[in-house]
């Protein structure tokens, strides 16, 4: 079995670290806010949809029974 001839040359190494790049602090939170605003509002129309639609629907079924 052979082992390779170690020089200094082979045991040069360079490391490179980079730098992870982020928004600003200020951004990132007021990106977050528009996301969970948009999202309840959402919520929101969609729950009271499902009201209307369910106050509806009883109303109709109230009508058969009379």
């Amino acid at each position: 079995m052979s082992t390779p001839n170690l020089t200094s040359s082979n045991n040069l190494t360079t490391t490179y670290t980079e730098q992870p790049v982020s928004a600003p602090e200020h951004e990132s939170n007021d990106l977050t806010i528009g996301f969970f605003a948009i999202g309840m509002a959402i919520n929101i129309i969609m729950i009271t949809a499902y009201f209307i639609w369910a106050y509806r629907q009883w109303g109709k079924s109230n009508k058969k029974d009379e």
